[in-house]
């Protein structure tokens, strides 16, 4: 037996200098004599651990904690190998036999706490965190994993977890989680500056750390940085090349980079690692759609109904789906999901509803509802939200599941416009008031909604614009909502601005019709004057909307619209150079 001992001193000699083969190999042979030996199995275990066998190591250890279940340290470490093979509830058990039996051992109860935060039992793993720092007050990821105990309780306890944060960096700068968790939490208050700087740190720590190269890449590309965001992405990937988020995200900057194949290539490769990210999937829809690869898009695009932001639409498991192809007779609901432009969009298909022989009622938002009334085979238009419930229906569409159920493709596309009308009343009202404005009647609109996640990439603002306000002879016409302090701030005296009175999008539908064009960004004002039939210009960034396709001014949607793209990505000026061309010859 003591031959044995000296054996496995030199190997683990050999195995704490890093020579993991010649280690592995020492403890083999101490077990080709000694099969029951606990420490050597236990030890090679980690070998395997270390090597990325993570199998072969929990076979190891589980070995020797049934030869020998009193040593604490071998269900602290098959605690560790669980945890890194995302088998939490496995690990909690492991970590719990292990302080079991050193109770003591401050390290083991802050792994424990870090096991039971990944579970979802934050209140344990507070306790638990709370009793490794009364055992070691400097122990540093006792305060990380109280922290993120702490920041699972809400924006009560955020201040808490930011003090646990700061305190483990403070004591161990190296701790690269710590510098991870404080830029998650500043990125979640919109610190983004300071969330980047921690990232940074967290990756100057730890080069090979995939999330925090994954939420740098992230808010990088927010930025419009793409070029560094990818960085970041392939970076990580170097390190972590089975980290599906990497792989997702990066399919995102390559598609705003026009990189549309290696994208989806991207996005394939995250579903093949995550087959159940439904983000990824969205993605993936968008740059299929963009790329008029409507039947594939389409049927993608319905992931969307699991990623977090539609979970909550859940009227979708109270009344079964409607599909194309059944018997006629019965209520249909088609529900806006999405913007206002888009339910300004598809609302196209209610009458191909009807004329499927279903009586239709239409939910969207109210600032829309007075202008639905005037879409064909609609029986009744009511307001989403409006705290009433639904009439009596059968079944329940989304408005932009219909083009799936109807296989649209780029020449099946319902673009008989108007397919939307003014009230004659409501134009007569802005026809009078407008009977003195002499020249083209141009109205402008110049940004979208800040809340939409690109709005700064297809907003040009006002300042672009404004070398169009200098053409002669033409009258521009503001249609934007909350414009008048930009054209304050311009000194854009000249703009007609009368959006004070326009309640809803009825009684902007009937100044668009006294107007001769439409110049827009991609808004609900671009739409609503296509759907109109109304002339439109709609400026576009140079990787638009999945829905404007790619390389043509027009756009199968709508007829009466001509698209101007931005040569180059940000490059509005040259975009808007074409579109004063444009209006000099053909409104002038």
């Amino acid at each position: 037996m003591a031959e044995a001992m000296d054996a496995l001193a030199r190997a683990i000699t050999r195995h704490q200098a890093g020579a993991l083969d010649d280690a592995a190999r020492a403890y083999r042979a101490i077990l080709a004599d000694h099969p029951d030996h606990a420490d050597a199995l236990h030890l090679l275990g980690l070998v395997h651990f270390q090597t990325g066998d993570a199998a072969a190591a929990t076979d190891h250890i589980r070995r020797a904690i049934a030869i020998d279940p009193r040593v604490a340290m071998y269900h602290a470490n098959l605690g560790r190998v669980l945890m890194a093979q995302d088998r939490a509830a496995d690990a909690v058990e492991a970590y719990r036999e292990a302080v079991a039996l050193s109770p003591k051992d401050a390290a083991v109860h802050s792994d424990l706490a870090a096991a039971l935060v990944t579970t979802g039992d934050f209140d344990a793993a507070r306790s638990r965190a709370r009793l490794a720092l009364e055992l070691d007050p400097n122990l540093a990821p006792a305060h990380l994993n109280l922290g993120l105990a702490l920041q699972a309780g809400g924006a009560s306890s955020a201040s808490g977890a930011e003090a646990c944060f700061q305190r483990a960096a403070a004591l161990d700068p190296n701790l690269a989680d710590a510098h991870q968790a404080l830029g998650q939490l500043h990125q979640a208050r919109g610190e983004d500056d300071a969330a980047m700087e921690c990232y940074r740190q967290a990756i100057r720590v730890q080069p090979g750390m995939a999330e925090a190269r994954c939420n740098l890449g992230n808010l990088l590309r927010e930025r419009l940085d793409l070029s560094a965001a990818l960085a970041q992405y392939d970076a990580g990937l170097e390190n972590a090349p089975g980290v599906a988020a990497l792989h997702a995200n990066k399919g995102v900057a390559l598609h705003e980079l026009g990189r549309f194949d290696d994208a989806l290539a991207s996005y394939d490769r995250a579903l093949a690692l995550d087959p159940d990210d439904a983000e990824c999937q969205r993605n993936r829809a968008m740059t299929l759609l963009l790329l008029g690869r409507f039947a594939d898009g389409w049927e993608a695009y319905e992931a969307r109904w699991h990623t977090a932001r539609f979970k909550g639409q859940a009227r979708a498991r109270q009344k079964p789906r409607w599909t194309a192809g059944g018997g006629g007779g019965a209520t249909v609901l088609l529900r806006a999901e999405q913007g206002l432009g888009d339910t300004l969009q598809f609302a196209r298909y209610a009458p191909m509803v009807a004329a499927a022989g279903q009586r239709v009622v239409l939910e969207c938002p109210g600032a829309l509802v007075r202008l639905m009334t005037s879409l064909d085979g609609v029986v009744q238009v009511i307001e989403q939200g409006g705290g009433s419930p639904p009439p009596r229906h059968d079944y329940q569409v989304p408005l932009m599941s219909l083009p799936g159920e109807f296989a649209t493709d780029l020449s099946t596309i319902p673009a008989d416009v108007p397919y939307l009308r003014a009230a004659e009343s409501d134009t007569a009202v802005w026809r009078r008031r407008l009977e003195k404005v002499a020249g083209p009647r141009i109205g402008i609109a110049w940004k979208g909604s800040p809340d939409h996640p690109r709005d700064r990439v297809r907003s040009p603002g006002l300042a672009p614009l404004l070398p169009l306000l200098k053409l002669p002879g033409a009258a521009f016409v503001s249609l934007q909502k909350d414009g008048a302090p930009d054209l304050a701030a311009h000194g854009a005296t000249a703009v007609i601005d009368m959006t004070a009175d326009l309640s809803d999008f009825a009684a902007t539908a009937a100044l668009v019709d006294c107007l001769d064009l439409i110049v827009t960004c991609d808004t609900a004002v671009g739409h609503l004057a296509g759907a109109l039939g109304r002339p439109v210009a709609m400026l576009l960034p140079h990787v638009p909307e999945w829905r404007w396709l790619l390389e043509r001014d027009d756009t199968p949607w709508y007829p009466t619209m001509r698209l101007f793209r931005q040569p180059a990505a940000g490059d509005w000026d040259g975009a808007i150079d074409a579109l004063g061309v444009y209006i000099s010859r053909h409104w002038l």
